[in-house]
């Protein structure tokens, strides 16, 4: 699910310490960083998630997974 990267948003996740990227979520084989449920993550493994692009931009948007689980 795609949102919108806002200042309300990253207010919010640190606030209430959201966890929402794959080294938190159960499904991620920590040996490879692949979800072993076959979703391609690449999007998901953004950490904090204001963290840059890799041009330096900030992000517009950040991407969640339905089938995030906390380990």
């Amino acid at each position: 699910m795609r949102f919108p990267m806002t200042d309300q948003l990253l207010a919010e996740a640190e606030r209430f310490q959201l966890r929402c990227a794959c080294r938190d979520c159960r499904h991620q084989d920590t040996a490879s960083g692949a979800c072993r449920l076959g979703w391609p993550n690449q999007d998901q493994r953004r950490w904090p998630l204001d963290a840059p692009e890799r041009d330096g931009s900030r992000p517009t948007e950040v991407q969640f997974c339905k089938e995030f689980e906390l380990a």
